[in-house]
């Protein structure tokens, strides 16, 4: 059999998710709980097309059963309305006084704790967090706009970083690659085009895609030079969120997990076999990393890590400032200084500029405003109040308890 022919009894996750119309996040959510069989080769997941098919054939028998059932099912979510299988599904019940409609596992682990019914506001929504953050019931919590900012001013320090380098080594063959221009190179994107599916809009406004993060990337394609013996290098560098929850709460309360991590590692793994390239990757989270998905990069208990010879791994965890890695991968710790977290300097002048595009929305911020609205340290926040009050245009003004605010002047 010609290696054609068995490839082709084999699908990918994103070729599978095509096909039936979903998001190659639900196949690996499928591939995950056993629904859907696959074999793990070389870190990636590969589906047999009679498995495929199989897999098909039975959701469109439980459809038309669900379709031909006169009386209605006795388990449902009464948040997102799906239908439940049995009661390992369900995670508890609508926290609402006197409500007992029950709310599946997916609902709960995004944050829902209401039925469609009792759902409140936003504005109920974000009260009710901040009063948890203050009880200890959550330990994040991080504003859309606050996430949105976050990504620009991550992506922005990145290119930084990045555009300074002249010659770097070619994580596989260690031939020195030198870069005339990386702007030359480079390509800007994001995910807004999910975002208006979720909303059901065609067209986007300025102040949504403020209050939003957008998931945004920035990807340098390094061409190779004539005698270059490796594959072409990218460096990519994304910041990602839970889009859907920050748009419909306004915020989120939930680090990233494994699962949010390995459905992207095996995406960006596979377009790196199907462009055959090299790629040198950081993936940031405003709501940080949990454990799991810390270990599923650094090593876990086994002391077995995600690795793939064409793919060089990193995250970046904004809550904590951390660059999380595999150390014991030594191709690793050359490129880490890329990606390194900011220098006492470079995280004043960071939030000096997140001050300033505050105040091209409002006339003044008091420090208590900027600690809601930036996600940076107390401390950090007032030496940047202290530093911006030196330049021209801008005046300092001490308020009562301790308070300060800034002001265009």
């Amino acid at each position: 059999m010609t290696d054609t022919g068995k490839s082709a009894e084999y699908l990918k996750i994103t070729e599978a998710a095509d096909k039936l119309g979903v998001s190659y996040r639900t196949v690996y959510r499928w591939i995950k709980s056993g629904d859907l069989p696959a074999s793990k080769v070389g870190g990636l997941y590969l589906i047999h097309v009679n498995d495929f098919q199989e897999h098909l054939n039975r959701r469109r028998t439980t459809s038309v059963k669900e379709t031909m059932r006169s009386d209605p099912p006795t388990l449902k979510c009464a948040s997102c309305l799906r239908l439940l299988k049995s009661d390992s599904q369900i995670a508890g019940l609508c926290v609402a006084d006197g409500c007992e409609e029950l709310i599946c596992k997916l609902c709960w682990q995004e944050g829902e704790r209401f039925c469609a019914q009792h759902t409140p506001g936003r504005d109920e929504k974000w009260a009710q967090a901040v009063q948890n953050l203050q009880t200890g019931e959550y330990t994040i919590l991080v504003k859309g706009s606050t996430a949105r900012l976050q990504e620009v001013n991550f992506l922005n320090r990145i290119e930084d970083r990045v555009t300074r380098v002249d010659t770097f080594t070619h994580p596989i063959t260690q031939e020195a690659l030198t870069i005339s221009d990386w702007d030359e190179h480079i390509e800007r994107g994001d995910d807004r085009a999910e975002l208006m599916q979720l909303l059901g809009k065609v067209v986007l406004d300025a102040e949504t895609t403020a209050r939003v993060p957008l998931n945004a990337y920035l990807r340098w394609q390094i061409p190779p030079y004539k005698r270059q013996k490796g594959a072409p290098v990218e460096v990519l560098a994304q910041v990602l969120s839970r889009m859907a929850v920050m748009l419909g709460d306004g915020f989120d309360t939930q680090a990233l997990n494994e699962d949010d991590l390995t459905a992207e590692l095996l995406k960006i793994s596979q377009e790196a076999e199907d462009n055959k390239v090299t790629r040198i990757v950081v993936l940031a989270s405003p709501t940080g990393w949990d454990e799991s998905a810390r270990n599923v990069i650094r090593a876990d208990s086994l002391g077995k890590a995600f690795s793939h010879r064409s793919v060089l791994f990193y995250l970046f965890d904004l809550q904590s400032g951390e660059l999380i890695y595999n150390p014991h991968d030594e191709r690793l710790s050359g490129y880490a200084e890329l990606f390194a977290p900011l220098l006492p300097s470079e995280e004043l002048e960071e939030v000096i500029t997140a001050i300033k595009k505050e105040l091209l929305i409002h006339d003044s911020l008091t420090s208590k405003q900027a600690e809601e609205t930036l996600k940076f340290p107390s401390t950090i926040l007032r030496n940047g109040f202290e530093a911006l009050a030196e330049e021209n245009g801008f005046a300092l003004v001490e308020l009562p308890e301790n308070e300060i605010a800034i002001m265009r002047t």
